[in-house]
């Protein structure tokens, strides 16, 4: 049972970049949302048949895991950054616009 609950679970995860154009299209920025993708078989897995090397293979999938996903939460923060702070549309860059404006205006200077 514990061999079978290894092998469904012991798999490598990395990250890839999300083509979705259709998100992006009013905006082109130069970092892309990522997301992760597990892939069918580990290679650590190939010929394990004991309880060590299942539990090896278990902890490096799960470092896999803990690595890869580091990376997508990384990357997509600096995307949403960055669509956030150059995209019309985005809230940090509407904040800035209002920011500029406010300071901008004129001052009315009071009679001496």
């Amino acid at each position: 049972m514990p061999s079978l609950l290894a092998l469904a679970l012991a798999g490598c995860v990395v990250p890839v970049v999300d083509n979705d154009v259709a998100a992006s299209s009013s905006c082109h920025t130069y970092t892309k949302s990522m997301s992760l993708k597990v892939l069918d078989e580990n290679p650590f897995m190939r010929g394990c048949h004991d309880d060590e090397c299942l539990a090896a293979a278990l902890v490096v999938s799960a470092g896999s895991v803990v690595i890869s996903g580091s990376i997508v939460l990384t990357g997509n923060t600096v995307h949403w950054l960055e669509y956030q702070g150059t995209c019309s549309d985005g809230y940090l860059n509407a904040a800035k616009q209002l920011f500029f404006k406010t300071v901008n205006k004129a001052q009315p200077t009071p009679d001496t």
